[in-house]
């Protein structure tokens, strides 16, 4: 199996044992809210692309935490973009070993210990840049570091369901922050990702944010997933999120400002509308 794809994420390493043991249960369930019809925030969300370098758990954390903040904050702005450098560069740092200082990935357990513990740093004190600095064990200083301690996230939630994945979504609890397999079956040229191939995977991150109209014969709605790596917005399938929460080298965590995560009233959604 490959697990360098892109140079990045390698899902093999992975600590899904301990982002279960940390995870903060849902106390709701679908029929507890009213889910809006739809949430696209494709007119309110930045897409950056991560270029030649492994930093797609940065891109995928950051981009995130920014529509939490928005959630939490009432609307998306430029002030509120959040380092996807520095998101990458820390997580290594907690992940250490044969990650730290190369650009090898990092993993979805120390991305969320960065946002829980020691705060997302914004994007105006560490802009991405490529290729993989070479001063990168030292560009994060303390000062950054302090600074970002203004921004953390409060809970996370392992979901391993469609159903946990819509019902974190359509909620207004937080965003959904993923580790998946990954190859060529993964981009969808069309816009819709109907299908996938687990053979021969290696490992990427993804942000997993809204969901369109678009419904399976299930009636389930397609999730938004904004991709730092060549396409950007997707609308997933309803069956593809079964066949990789089935997969042994998933990770799908939601994120939250809410330290007990409940449905809430999303004053974006409805003041200013989406799509």
């Amino acid at each position: 199996m490959t697990t360098d794809f892109f140079s990045g994420y390698d899902p093999t390493i992975e600590n899904r044992e301990q982002i279960r043991a940390t995870s903060t249960e849902l106390g709701f369930r679908v029929g507890d809210f009213n889910a809006p019809e739809e949430i696209d925030p494709r007119p309110m969300m930045r897409h950056d692309k991560q270029g030649n370098m492994g930093s797609c758990q940065g891109f995928s954390l950051a981009n995130a935490c920014e529509y939490v903040w928005a959630l939490a904050q009432g609307g998306f702005s430029v002030e509120r973009q959040l380092s996807t450098l520095y998101a990458y560069l820390e997580s290594q740092r907690l992940d250490g070993g044969r990650l730290f200082g190369v650009d090898k990935g990092s993993t979805i357990n120390s991305g969320l210990k960065v946002a829980t513990t020691i705060g997302m740093l914004p994007e105006a004190d560490l802009p991405y840049r490529t290729p993989y600095p070479n001063d990168a064990r030292t560009i994060v200083t303390d000062a950054m570091r302090a600074k970002a301690g203004q921004f953390k996230i409060r809970s996370h939630t392992w979901l391993e369901s469609y159903d946990s994945i819509f019902q974190y979504l359509a909620s207004g609890v937080g965003a959904v922050h993923t580790g998946t397999g990954w190859n060529d079956s993964f981009y969808a040229r069309n816009g819709v990702l109907e299908s996938i191939s687990l053979r021969g995977i290696g490992g990427h991150a993804t942000a997993w944010l809204g969901y369109s109209k678009r419904k399976d014969p299930k009636g389930r709605n397609y999730i938004w997933r904004l991709n730092s790596h060549n396409d950007s917005w997707t609308e997933i399938a309803p069956s593809v999120i079964d066949q990789l929460c089935r997969h042994e080298y998933t990770s799908i965590v939601g994120v939250s400002d809410l330290s007990t995560p409940g449905p809430r009233a999303v004053s974006w959604m409805k003041d200013r509308p989406l799509g």
